[in-house]
């Protein structure tokens, strides 16, 4: 492992042309570990060899844009090396990317926050369903339009073709308020997205992520797959590795995650693959864009986006007080990221604990991390990832 610092740049483009460059993790090096993350690293190390939490894990931390961690340990599921370029499933850990391309969409005078679904989803008012019909873009990305019913398990066993029929059936209880009521939407509000994403720009939503969002922040779309294509599954699947499920009697991997059927389906809400330098590097595009770059989106609309949009209340899919902006879960003390993050700290996290990632505009911070395991959710946030996350502000000081 070479403890070394890197500050390789790659460069986006703003919608005025202009070029801005960042430092971000470039997996062409070798591994990064500055002295202030030497004792984290060697304890993610142990964990993965003994296997309890996880038996393998990606790290990545930018400081005032200077990469000072950005490393993987461990094993995969196939008992190879687990490297900075191993792909996993990042599950809800990638809603931000969708939210991201929305809001360029909206920046661009192509869509408004007040839009209604049936106005922008083509064929969505011939379904029968008015109550989804009329929820506006702002209700979804808030998750405050009562589309949390049905949730991954059901939508993850149920086949394409079948989805779309139970999300419609799947109302809200009678006595739900619109737009003030809020539970996180695992899948139907970024189904939705999705949908309008492609009636609006007439393209695949995965293209038009990849070329609004990903290649002008500098991400490598072989790096953060939104969506595989059959070419892509080809190439690329050999860095896929699947996730561990250490909430039974044993481990139990993931297989499906590895094989062409999940990895190319059409899944806005949870489809993405990815490294952790991907994800960062995207962290810090939002940053830059906070602080005026303007590559993707203008920073007033961003700084919406990420402040929650209402006080924070109980969230019945979470099973606690939690607040969201647009896309982003915010503040970060609502979603068990400890204490160190800053009240206008904002991310989000994937399923079972696996994966997260936040941007900290106040200590100039990025912090992505994925482990291959999902544990219970006590173990998996109140005890490994608050134990990270305040692991990390220590070693920033």
């Amino acid at each position: 492992m070479t403890r070394d610092r890197h500050d390789a740049g790659q460069a986006g483009a703003g919608p005025d042309g202009r070029r801005y460059r960042r430092r971000v993790p470039d997996t062409t090096t070798d591994d990064i570990v500055t002295e202030p993350f030497v004792e984290l690293v060697e304890r993610i190390t142990d964990e993965a060899a003994e296997g309890f939490f996880h038996t393998a894990a990606q790290l990545v931390v930018i400081q005032d844009g200077e990469c000072v961690l950005d490393t993987a340990v461990g094993s995969t599921h196939l008992g190879e090396p687990f490297t900075r370029d191993t792909l996993s499933a990042l599950y809800c850990t990638a809603k931000p990317l969708l939210a991201t391309a929305v809001l360029r969409l909206i920046a661009d005078d192509e869509l408004s926050l007040e839009d209604r679904l049936g106005d922008v989803v083509d064929g969505l008012d011939g379904l029968g369903a008015p109550w989804i019909a009329e929820r506006t873009i702002e209700q979804v990305l808030g998750h405050t339009a009562g589309l949390h019913v049905m949730n991954t398990v059901l939508a993850r066993i149920l086949p394409e073709r079948s989805r779309e029929g139970w999300l419609v059936a799947s109302e809200p209880p009678m006595a739900w308020r619109f737009g003030t009521d809020r539970a996180y939407a695992e899948f139907g509000g970024w189904y939705l997205l999705g949908k309008a994403v492609e009636s609006l720009t007439e393209q695949p939503y995965e293209a038009f992520v990849r070329t609004a969002v990903l290649e002008p922040y500098g991400v490598d779309p072989d790096d953060l797959v939104v969506r595989f294509d059959a070419e892509a599954y080809d190439r690329l699947h050999r860095r896929i590795s699947a996730t561990y499920d250490l909430t039974m009697d044993q481990p139990v991997p993931l297989l499906a995650e590895v094989g062409p059927e999940t990895a190319c389906e059409w899944n806005p809400a949870f489809g993405t693959y990815g490294t952790m330098s991907a994800v960062a590097t995207f962290y810090q595009g939002l940053l830059d864009d906070l602080d005026g770059a303007e590559v993707v989106v203008p920073p007033d609309l961003l700084a919406a986006a990420t402040t929650a949009r209402l006080p924070l209340n109980h969230d019945a899919t979470l099973g606690r007080d939690a607040g969201f902006g647009l896309g982003f879960m915010t503040p970060l003390s609502s979603h068990l990221f400890g204490n160190g993050p800053s009240e206008r700290a904002f991310g989000h996290a994937g399923q079972g604990g696996t994966s997260f990632a936040m941007a900290d505009p106040d200590r100039g911070l990025v912090l992505a991390v994925l482990f291959n395991a999902g544990l219970d959710a006590d173990t998996a946030l109140s005890y490994r990832r608050v134990n990270l996350v305040d692991a990390v502000y220590r070693a920033i000081g």
